[in-house]
């Protein structure tokens, strides 16, 4: 499986791991291991019902939501629980 990242992604990637390199090390790691291995625990990874999204767990507070397709998966927003829920 491949990522691919969303130009609205990148612009919030850009800002939340700005002057941030702990977080954006956390993030390209936890994006990593869903493309390896979807199903691991610290991913929490989850359908968002009743859309095609996904959400993954990068920390306690910072949420990924993704699409996937068979061979690849689209970062497409990210940000705060409470920023990406809404």
């Amino acid at each position: 499986m491949n990522l691919r990242t969303t130009k609205f992604f990148d612009k919030e990637y850009s800002k939340i791991t700005h002057h941030n390199p702990i977080l954006s090390k956390k993030i390209k790691k936890q994006l990593l291991l869903l493309v390896q291995n979807p199903k691991h625990p610290s991913l929490r990874f989850h359908k968002l019902s009743p859309s095609s999204y996904w959400s993954v767990s990068i920390d306690k507070s910072i949420r990924v939501i993704v699409v996937l397709e068979k061979d690849w998966v689209a970062a497409t927003h990210i940000g705060k629980h409470e920023d990406v829920y809404n």
